[in-house]
């Protein structure tokens, strides 16, 4: 078991080996046409996990085990590799994004500074 996951999570791993995901995901990557789609990227995704441009299908709004999440497409996008361990899953950790906008404000609604 990975040591940074909960054994909830750890479960729930098990179905990106399903062919049900496999299908979806290509599925995916086809809609976005293999383009990273996080704001400012547009990076052209490659196959593989070795290179910062490696093609991830994202969970927009994290899973947890729910089934109709999981495989909902409407939740999926592609991003590159990079992305996805940067910018991604920073602002999953911290639950809100930073990007300031061009009136000097957080453009995220759940940044603190809006409250």
């Amino acid at each position: 078991m990975d040591k940074w996951r909960t054994p909830e999570a750890a479960e729930y791993r098990k179905l990106y080996n399903g062919k049900q995901w496999k299908t979806l995901r290509e599925r995916v990557l086809l809609r976005d046409m293999y383009q990273c789609q996080h704001k400012g990227c547009g990076a052209f995704l490659k196959r593989g996990r070795k290179d910062p441009k490696a093609a991830v299908v994202h969970h927009l709004k994290p899973h947890k085990g729910n089934l109709d999440l999981f495989y909902d497409i409407d939740n999926l996008q592609s991003v590159c590799w990079a992305c996805h361990s940067g910018d991604i899953q920073s602002i999953e950790s911290r639950g809100f994004d930073v990007t300031i906008g061009e009136d000097g404000w957080p453009v995220d609604p759940d940044h603190p500074a809006g409250e």
